[in-house]
């Protein structure tokens, strides 16, 4: 299991979070969900969701955190903002997204499958309107590894057209299977561009050199 500190921009910090413990707590959301899917024919509200979380964590807070032997659980907020309506997508489709120095970058959806879509960056920077076609023929420079779905529902890359895959795209190098809320894909393209970017844990592995 891989840890990274919880604040980036500060690396010696002794607080962290880990893969293994998100990928639990992703599990353990999903079965709450499923269960008013099952009874209520609808997802959980922000405020029923926080207030079961809530009702969870109160009673057990002074064995479960650092600070519980000194603190009592008050309350847990949300805070939400409206989006656009959320972008769908499937495998095939081209991505395009703006790097750093604010140029233009592709990449595409190679998967849709148990770890949620898996996305690679083509060696694009700076290429205007490609065709599809053209640009599938262009090496990765970020391995497929599998990105946090609301990345793209968000549009922090933005889905610009598609062409089946066929087994040249089902033979392109893989990365870690590891996601996060983090746009690892952008961050490990800047990085391969060396622009600005975050040094996050492992980030060589993500590139295709």
């Amino acid at each position: 299991m891989s840890w990274e500190p919880l604040d980036v921009q500060k690396p010696d910090t002794d607080e962290v979070i880990g893969d293994e413990p998100f990928d639990i707590l992703c599990g353990a959301m999903d079965e709450v969900v499923q269960c008013y899917e099952r009874d209520l024919k609808r997802k959980p509200t922000t405020n029923e969701l926080g207030t079961t979380f809530a009702r969870v964590l109160a009673p057990r807070f002074s064995k479960t955190v650092a600070e519980g032997e000194t603190a009592d659980l008050v309350t847990i907020s949300f805070k939400t903002k409206s989006i656009p309506r959320r972008q769908k997508y499937r495998a095939g489709d081209f991505l395009k997204a703006t790097a750093a120095n604010g140029q233009p970058v592709y990449g595409r959806v190679f998967e849709v499958g148990n770890h949620g879509p898996m996305v690679g960056v083509y060696d694009s920077l700076g290429q205007q309107t490609p065709s599809f076609e053209s640009l599938r023929k262009l090496q990765l420079i970020v391995k497929v590894t599998p990105i946090h779905h609301e990345l793209i529902e968000k549009r922090a890359w933005t889905v610009i057209g598609h062409l089946p895959i066929d087994e040249v795209d089902r033979q392109q190098p893989c990365g870690p299977l590891a996601i996060s809320g983090r746009n690892e894909q952008l961050n490990a393209a800047n990085c391969f561009y060396e622009l600005p970017h975050e040094k996050r844990y492992e980030l060589e592995k993500w590139l295709n050199r």
